[in-house]
């Protein structure tokens, strides 16, 4: 635990605006430390305050001077909010592990990468990273009071039937409407409204929107952004090109730059072509993409498919959306990187949905939205690799183990449904 690390270094919780970060700092020092001291860089006065520190003691001094409180080492963390509005202070960050390794240093950024000058103005190798994202489908049972079917589900091995299998893919179902935003989940358990979840969404897509202006470097720029957070979520889920980006006659160069830059905020994830299963893999950068946005919730808001979905009614796009959310969700430490398999064009047609590299092996996720079991992409994948491929199909049949028999060879795969994404590595174990 970060907490009680003797290489404990600052640790800086990055993610997307609204995600919790704050709220995640709070509730840890509420439940591990006896003070808090949380200085909040968007508000000016605090900013005024410690933007001109010039080392850790004046910063310290700056501390006792605003909030007449004394900083005790193991006893107080110290939570800067919104590091990424002073370089000055994220300078700092380097020295606290050096001068002051026994306090606890929390901050958290939203807009990171997008408002440092450079990459080398981080203190990478100074500071510790953390992820968040929206709630997993785990944290959203927890949120929800189901913590005896969530600890159901997070130890059910193979061979194991669920109590109620019939209530979890309801309870799926749900997250996957609604999505895991901790606004909109917080909201819903306690009202259960849908008119007011599609309220909540809007307004969050609203304040994307209202962020560029903290992050575009010129009003030519500030117009590719806004298609980029405006289409984005229309095709999540789905292969797209720079290019005709949005049906727009934007250059493909000015696209990429944009989609890079939301990316950098951590809005999307932008997921890269393989065509070998050779490690370390290769990505095809100059192949289409796959678009995976923040959060579900929110493509069903932008593509008004709540109301299809509540009819039951899932397309193939939204189910791989959820399935790259929940993968990249996994990434707390360290980001996670997800490709997509396509053989090449003159080799005919084949595409398996995910892959990415554990181990000495690629693991290949086909994603089934309906009652279909073909799989001829995933077993073209199989075949090419000389058994270095790990093949899981990702649907809503139960957990197990199945076998195919295709073109005359017989394959083993993991049936695992996406209430149980969370653990695909875990039950990779036992498969």
């Amino acid at each position: 635990m970060w907490r009680n690390s003797p290489i404990r270094k600052p640790l800086i919780i990055r993610g997307a605006r609204q995600v919790g970060k704050t709220s995640v700092a709070r509730n840890f020092a509420q439940k591990n430390f006896s003070q808090l001291i949380e200085i909040n860089l968007e508000k000016k006065s605090h900013h005024q305050m410690f933007d001109v520190t010039t080392s850790v003691d004046d910063f310290l001094q700056r501390v006792n001077v605003m909030f007449d409180k004394k900083i005790e080492d193991g006893q107080t963390l110290l939570f800067i909010d919104e590091i990424q509005q002073s370089q000055n202070i994220m300078d700092l960050l380097r020295f606290f592990a050096e001068e002051r390794p026994n306090l606890h240093v929390v901050a958290t950024g939203s807009l990171l990468e997008s408002r440092a000058k450079n990459m080398g103005a981080v203190p990478v190798g100074r500071v510790e990273y953390m992820y968040l994202y929206p709630l997993t489908f785990f944290e959203y049972l927890e949120a929800k009071g189901k913590e005896k079917l969530n600890q159901e589900l997070q130890e059910i091995a193979l061979g194991e039937n669920l109590t109620d299998t019939k209530l979890v893919c309801e309870l799926f179902a749900e997250y996957l409407r609604i999505g895991g935003m901790p606004e909109v989940v917080a909201n819903f358990v306690k009202r259960n409204d849908y008119s007011e979840v599609k309220e909540i969404l809007s307004r969050l897509r609203t304040a994307y929107f209202d962020d560029i202006a903290k992050y575009a470097k010129s009003t030519s720029e500030r117009k590719y952004l806004e298609l980029v957070i405006e289409y984005a979520p229309k095709i999540a889920g789905g292969l797209f090109k720079y290019e005709n980006f949005g049906g727009s006659s934007y250059r493909s160069r000015e696209i990429g730059e944009a989609v890079g830059t939301i990316e950098k905020v951590r809005l999307l994830s932008q997921i890269k072509a393989v065509n070998s299963i050779s490690l370390p893999l290769m990505y095809k950068t100059k192949r289409p993409k796959k678009m995976i946005w923040l959060d579900v919730g929110m493509v069903n808001e932008s593509n008004n498919l709540i109301k299809e979905m509540m009819m039951g009614t899932y397309q193939g796009r939204v189910m791989e959306q959820i399935t790259g959310q929940i993968l990249i969700a996994g990434g707390t430490r360290q980001l996670m990187e997800l490709g997509y398999w396509s053989r090449n064009r003159d080799e005919g047609s084949a595409e398996v949905d995910f892959c990415f590299q554990l181990g000495e092996k690629v693991v290949g996720m086909e994603v089934k939205s309906g009652s279909t079991q073909e799989m001829k992409s995933l077993f073209s994948m199989i075949g090419s690799s000389e058994g270095k491929v790990i093949p899981i199909r990702v649907s809503w049949s139960n957990l197990g183990k199945e076998k195919y028999h295709f073109n005359g060879k017989e394959y083993n795969i993991l049936s695992l449904p996406f209430y149980l994404l969370e653990r695909w590595e875990n039950l990779l174990k036992f498969a």
